[in-house]
């Protein structure tokens, strides 16, 4: 039998694309479609370990352009998904990331240690050591290490505003800051909070200030009014002063119910009065964490800033 099988057993050969032959076989009805064989979609690698703390093995969703081939490089964008400081749920805004990976970006989406167990300052910690893995193997993963940014929305957007307001300052990087110092070319708040004391002075769906509200568990179950330096020490107002500092972009609406719309207005004005480059947008009916960040519209002002700082 097995013989009989072998006569017309067809040994597999190492062709190449071009010399492997085209199957002639033409069955009736059978129809033909004719398209583009170029890569059209994003990669996207899952879980990628950049770091152990605290027994917690931290992971990266790393997505890359379909058009990366050889020696191409592409701008590093440094995305942490809200979460109130907690869990992260990083596929939340996987769609949204693949799309701006097709604007020819990597994109790292960053898993953080997360509230009550690890308090700040471990999330700002935690993007800084990630963007670090992600320069050091810029080759592997095609990323100009000379072009990269800090991009987060909610408790994300407080996240990459902290970092890049102390992108330096050894007490808030796991890592030897002058062996491996950061320059963030820009960073992009989405409705991020900032003074944290402030949450609860204007109307809002939650509490913000209790020992187990959700902001108070990231300062590890604390009365936010009893730890003003703590929350202080957490605002990226406290920072801008005399800091040199890399052009923000603001996004937030205006009928947001988690994180007051007026969180944003305070970060703006402050970086405005210090004599900073920022671009504030409001996102008129928008309440938090909606698509309408990530329509067509606001994508496009979006990377016409990132082009800008950029260049």
């Amino acid at each position: 039998m097995i013989e009989k099988e072998m006569q017309d057993y067809v040994a597999p050969q190492s062709y190449s694309y071009a010399d492997f032959p085209e199957a002639t076989d033409n069955p009736t009805g059978m129809k033909t479609l004719k398209v583009s064989l170029m890569p059209n979609y994003p990669h996207v690698e899952l879980n990628v370990p950049y770091a152990v703390k605290n027994g917690i093995t931290l992971h990266l969703h790393i997505i890359t352009p379909a058009s990366v081939k050889g020696s191409a490089r592409y701008p590093l964008i440094m995305w942490v998904q809200g979460s109130a400081f907690h869990k992260q749920k990083l596929g939340e805004h996987m769609s949204h990331m693949v799309e701006v990976a097709k604007h020819g970006f990597i994109v790292a989406m960053v898993e953080y240690r997360w509230a009550p167990e690890s308090p700040f300052p471990a999330q700002i910690k935690d993007l800084k050591t990630a963007t670090r893995f992600m320069l050091r193997h810029a080759s592997q993963y095609h990323v100009d290490a000379d072009h990269y940014l800090a991009w987060g929305d909610s408790s994300g957007g407080h996240t990459v505003s902290a970092a890049v307001v102390t992108a330096n300052i050894p007490e808030f990087n796991d890592e030897d800051v002058a062996e491996t110092p950061l320059n963030y070319k820009c960073c992009i708040d989405f409705y991020g909070p900032t003074d944290i004391s402030q949450m609860n002075k204007v109307p809002s769906t939650q509490d913000h200030i209790m020992p187990h509200s959700l902001e108070g568990e990231f300062f590890g179950i604390k009365h936010i009014y009893e730890v003003p330096e703590l929350v202080q020490k957490s605002n990226p107002i406290t920072y801008i002063s005399g800091e040199s500092l890399p052009p923000f972009l603001i996004m937030h609406g205006n009928k947001d119910r988690l994180v007051p719309f007026r969180q944003s207005v305070l970060f703006y004005e402050a970086l405005k009065a210090h004599h900073k480059d920022v671009v504030f947008y409001k996102v008129d009916q928008s309440d938090h964490g909606t698509d309408a960040f990530f329509t067509p519209e606001a994508l496009k002002s979006t990377f016409d800033f990132i082009e800008k700082t950029l260049n």
